[in-house]
């Protein structure tokens, strides 16, 4: 028991620390294209009932997501789209965004606090900001102080016979030293834990992969254990 202060102390002090190194992406130097209209590089993917969905998240300064700099292997990791959820259910824009925050809470992946924020996903030729819209929040399974499945959620989006949410999620470890940050962990274990959470929860049903074509694996860039597809989860219908 005469541990249990200092090490409370120990561990406050370091969420406070990784709460720092957790900011949204810096600003840019320059005005930036309005989200509204503006395209981002690289083509993207045609999903059957979908329509073209954009590879990668995308930040605030409309560049692919890079783990606010991290290196893996000396290489940049690059964040990828690599879940696809359709609500065959829902008949508006908000009763489907209030089934999707009711279902990422009955999953264990309720949003919380400690994430960089600001993030875009690409559907049908426009960009759609991030879900949760807290200060700092992510959809998480876990604090941000200790290693966690987390993410984000883009959409809306109206297609035929209901609507469509992707998102990109990740494992997330620990370091303090030499210098405090949440590096990158896995693709894959976060996917596969939130696809078989929503599976065994909530009305979401795995319905199989899609290809997204976005496996990386170059001198300079990477996706880690990413295989290049997304997880396919479908709720109110086939």
């Amino acid at each position: 028991m005469k541990f249990a202060r200092p090490l409370t102390v120990a561990l406050a002090l370091a969420a406070l620390t990784l709460t720092a190194c957790a900011p949204s992406a810096s600003p840019p130097a320059a005005p930036l294209p309005d989200p509204a209209t503006y395209r981002p590089e690289g083509a993207p993917v045609s999903v059957p009932g979908v329509g073209e969905v954009g590879r990668w998240m995308i930040t605030k300064d409309l560049v692919p997501a890079t783990w606010l700099g991290e290196k893996l292997g000396g290489r940049t990791p690059r964040e990828p789209v690599n879940v696809l959820l359709i609500d065959r259910a829902a008949k508006s824009p908000e009763e489907a965004t209030g089934r999707l925050l009711a279902a990422m809470n009955a999953a264990g992946y309720g949003p919380k606090g400690g994430h960089s924020t600001g993030y875009f996903g690409e559907v049908g030729g426009r960009l759609y900001p991030m879900l949760p819209t807290g200060p700092g929040e992510a959809f998480s399974d876990d604090p941000f102080f200790v290693p966690n499945n987390h993410g984000r959620i883009f959409g809306p989006v109206p297609v035929e016979n209901g609507y469509v949410f992707t998102g990109a999620f990740s494992l997330e470890g620990i370091r303090l030293f030499p210098r405090p940050g949440h590096p990158y962990r896995s693709f894959q274990v976060a996917r596969e834990d939130l696809a078989d959470k929503l599976n065994t929860h909530t009305g979401f049903r795995r319905a199989g992969y899609v290809d997204m074509g976005s496996r990386l694996d170059t001198p300079t860039e990477t996706t880690g254990d990413h295989d290049g597809r997304a997880v396919l989860l479908v709720a109110g219908g086939p």
